[in-house]
């Protein structure tokens, strides 16, 4: 153990050093390089930092990254308010109102500073719900779409800001389920992403185009495109990237109803979040939360829920609180504790019937289905109540696998209900299946009872599709 904590001392990046590599930390050193070196951040003493001042960026951007936003904003307290590095390091923090934020564009434009290093995605999927939560400036994206490219030219280069209003548009269009108008806009997006300086950015638009063909019904595209974008991760050598991309096969997965992968990757690539927990992680978090559900772990939902929720409610992320709650939703109504279901789902569609998550909720497709028609029947229709309910049957339809809750493999049958299962599939009736095994109806009808108790279901179409699922047929 002593030589253990040797070496890892000798490993530790001294001041001087990395106040060179914060130097430039507005650029590519930001998040990466910052998580890379945070031991050796933690590490440094009070008077290390006071002496070199721009480790307190480091040290700040890490504590960010393990959801510390007291300490945190202590540490934006030793900088003056208008000097870069502090604004450098607000504009990233999770809890920044929309009108600080807006404030803060407007001073960069008035001392004609560009600092297109703030990296609003952090590797994250998402442009609207990055490393931010900007779902809440959806409706300004039209209104005033002038003031938003001008942030967009301070915070990215002006020349993509463009292809950035079109990106964050279309992120909108999707959670509005205009999937035409979004498919149509990441496209242009996607062409002028392409190129080694917007690799983060060409992610997210790849990403995109991946859940509106879900949303489409075409999931049948969807390995193709996570193929391109896996390869493009493998060009680009992002650590972030790669984890992503592995939580949004997962989550591929989880539409497929593919429990076998599913546990592949929970048992491999998905975050512990009972060691080294990072904020960065969130999308992942989500993704496991889903797998949860799938394996029947209700209460390692909600511990890990409960873990998101103070973090994500100081941040002010209002979308993933709203996915939190649905995904919360989903499992006490599984656990039969409808007045907890109901309660979370109530606070789901007040979210998103103000923000206009539409696709939020639909998404969740053959896992929420069956609680949404429970709340109609019991609450009443609206409106908005049944344009959920349509968008999200037509993802249950599409996709009836989703969620689906594991079951275990380890029922036996014998040789006759394995054949009766068989031409069960081909559509034949008791009486046809009587005569091929020589056996009395009263005698199929037997064997079906006993198929029926094994798989758990009520008629032979249940059983047919029960058997497929665990590939007895």
């Amino acid at each position: 153990m002593e030589n253990e904590t040797v070496e890892a001392e000798k490993k530790l990046v001294p001041a001087e050093e990395l106040t060179k590599r914060m130097f430039n930390f507005f650029r590519g050193y930001y998040l990466g390089g910052a998580r890379r070196d945070r031991d050796s951040f933690y590490a440094l003493t009070p008077e290390e930092l006071k002496e070199n001042p721009l480790c307190l960026c480091g040290l700040y951007v890490n504590l960010i990254m393990d959801g510390e936003l007291d300490r945190a904003w202590k540490i934006l307290d030793k900088f003056d308010k208008e000097s870069l590095a502090r604004i450098g390091m607000e504009v990233s923090y999770p809890g920044i109102t929309v009108k600080r934020l807006l404030e803060i564009v407007s001073y960069m434009k008035s001392i004609g500073v560009q600092v297109p290093t703030i990296q609003v995605t952090a590797g994250r999927p998402t442009v609207l719900n990055g490393v931010l939560d900007y779902t809440r400036l959806g409706p300004f994206l039209v209104r005033r779409k002038d003031d938003f490219l001008d942030g967009m030219k301070l915070m990215y280069d002006s020349a993509i800001a463009s292809a950035m209003y079109k990106l964050c548009l279309s992120e909108w269009l999707y959670q509005q389920n205009k999937l035409m108008d979004a498919g149509l806009l990441v496209s242009k997006t996607i062409k002028e992403f392409d190129n080694d300086q917007q690799r983060r950015l060409l992610f997210v638009a790849l990403y995109l185009q991946t859940k509106i063909l879900l949303a489409s019904g075409k999931a049948t595209n969807v390995p193709c495109y996570i193929k391109n974008i896996r390869r493009f991760a493998k060009t680009e050598g992002g650590l972030e990237f790669s984890r992503n991309i592995d939580a949004a096969e997962a989550y591929a997965f989880l539409y497929e109803g593919n429990h076998a992968a599913i546990a592949g990757w929970m048992g491999s690539d998905a975050p512990d979040e009972m060691t080294d927990f990072c904020m960065l992680d969130l999308y992942r978090y989500m993704i496991k939360i889903r797998c949860y559900i799938v394996l029947g772990k209700h209460m390692a939902v909600q511990a890990l829920a409960e873990k998101l929720r103070p973090l994500l409610e100081e941040g002010r992320r209002e979308m993933d609180l709203c996915e939190l709650e649905l995904l919360l939703a989903i499992c006490f109504f599984r656990s039969d504790e409808k007045e907890l279901a109901f309660r979370s789902l109530n606070s789901v569609l007040r979210t998103a019937r103000r923000r206009g998550y539409y696709r939020l909720v639909a998404d969740e497709g053959a896992a929420l289905l069956p609680l949404l028609v429970e709340y109609i029947w019991v609450k009443g229709e609206t409106p908005f109540l049944m344009r959920l309910a349509e968008d999200t049957r037509d993802m249950a339809a599409w996709y009836p696998l989703y969620l689906k809750p594991a079951r275990k493999n380890d029922v036996e049958f014998s040789k006759m209900e394995l054949g009766v299962l068989k031409f069960l599939e081909q559509g034949k009736t008791n009486e046809e299946i009587a005569d091929c095994f020589f056996i009395s109806v009263n005698t199929v009808k037997f064997h079906m009872k006993n198929i029926y108790r094994k798989l758990d279901v009520s008629s032979p179409t249940q059983a047919v599709w029960e058997a497929r699922l665990m590939r007895i047929i």
